[in-house]
């Protein structure tokens, strides 16, 4: 018989394999974690408006029961924000995508909650039109096949983070239309584990405070991980012990990807060694880029260190690709210093690496426009 950690009642959930709790403790304490990641940084103002980001997985349907927990108490823990709901809807099988559009409604009504559902492919133009909420959106087919011909030109592994920023943008976006200063994400330590090792594998490891931190601060809208400090094993928990319905599994990643076969490695390792994760998001907590620079990114909105004169990875993988493109007979110092890049042509002026890697992958670079007048590729 297993005897909980917290009141030495009955435990029936295992954690980590050795820490049992009863059912009311682990809710009040996943609920403690949830608060104490929004309370410590004080971030949130009271009656602060706050777009939350709703998929259908795991995640996000805890994410949900959350923020509705939290708005309905009655005393100083009172979760004090507004709240406003997005779902973004894939661009990919159709009828399933639009299955978990409707299912996402649903599942927003019953806490008595609306929800916006928009077209990820939305992206392609710069203007955008905030959709009625509850109702699904209409199919611009030129657009879709647009997104869908950039989105396909790429290899998987760019196919998969390109679409994070995609998705960080409209976010953003809608955010804007709806006069929100912050948004929520439902990323928990499992997730980040995976996103820091595929940063820093991708060549975006200068990104990591902003891509795996509880804050995300690279635009006047700051996006916020609330359940950041809350693994997968303890949110599959949470939806068992409250009966909740998880829309859709949410694992959509390519298997011929590199963050597939990083988040494989990840799970693995955690099975026996129950610490992994949380290792690894400790050590992500402990990197970061204080120095805000007035360049960024055209893509992801990263900065973009201009002024660094030492030679960086970056400078040497450029230049290593220069090397390998010429003739022998033509490698002298003239035409090494005068050698334009067809690979990387805006690297330094206009996308970080990890951007420029993307689109320079891409078999058809077909950008939108808005984003191709400003980096001037023709």
């Amino acid at each position: 018989m297993s005897i909980c950690k917290k009141c030495n009642g009955y435990g029936t959930v295992i954690l980590r394999k050795v820490d049992s709790y009863c059912e009311s403790c682990f809710l009040i304490g996943a609920n403690h974690k949830f608060r104490a990641c929004l309370g410590k940084t004080k971030t949130l103002s009271p009656n602060e408006k706050v777009l939350i980001c709703i998929k259908g997985g795991l995640g996000s349907t805890v994410l949900l029961d959350l923020v509705s927990n939290g708005l309905t108490l009655d005393n100083h823990k009172k979760l004090r924000i507004i709240p406003y709901f997005l779902h973004l809807k894939g661009f990919e099988n159709e009828e399933k995508n639009l299955e978990i559009a409707k299912a996402v409604i649903k599942m927003c009504n019953v806490y008595g909650f609306n929800v916006y559902v928009s077209n990820i492919s939305d992206y392609i133009h710069s203007d955008y039109i905030l959709p009625d909420v509850n109702t699904l959106p209409t199919l611009d087919d030129v657009t879709v096949d647009r997104f869908q011909m950039l989105i396909r030109s790429m290899p998987p592994t760019a196919q998969i983070d390109f679409l994070a920023k995609i998705k960080r943008k409209l976010f953003i976006r809608v955010a804007q239309k709806l006069e929100c200063k912050f948004i929520f994400s439902a990323e928990t330590t499992t997730t980040l584990a995976h996103h820091l090792l595929s940063n820093i594998a991708t060549g975006r490891g200068s990104q990591v405070q902003n891509d795996i931190g509880f804050s995300d601060n690279r635009d006047t809208i700051k996006i916020l991980r609330p359940i950041k400090d809350i693994t997968k094993e303890e949110l599959t928990h949470y939806v068992h012990v409250k009966a909740l319905k998880v829309i859709h599994n949410q694992e959509t990643e390519r298997k011929d990807s590199l963050q597939s076969i990083i988040s494989a490695f990840v799970t693995d390792l955690q099975v026996n060694f129950p610490a992994t994760v949380s290792t690894i998001c400790k050590t992500a907590d402990k990197i970061g880029n204080h120095h805000h620079k007035t360049n960024k990114c055209e893509i992801c909105e990263s900065d973009l260190d201009m002024e660094n004169s030492q030679l960086s990875a970056l400078e040497a993988t450029s230049f290593s690709r220069i090397i390998s493109i010429m003739e022998p007979q033509h490698r002298n110092r003239d035409n090494i210093t005068n050698k334009n890049s067809s690979l990387f042509p805006y690297i330094h002026k206009f996308l970080c690496y990890g951007c420029s890697r993307n689109l320079s992958e891409a078999s058809n670079s077909e950008l939108p426009s808005y984003i191709l007048d400003k980096i001037k590729v023709s």
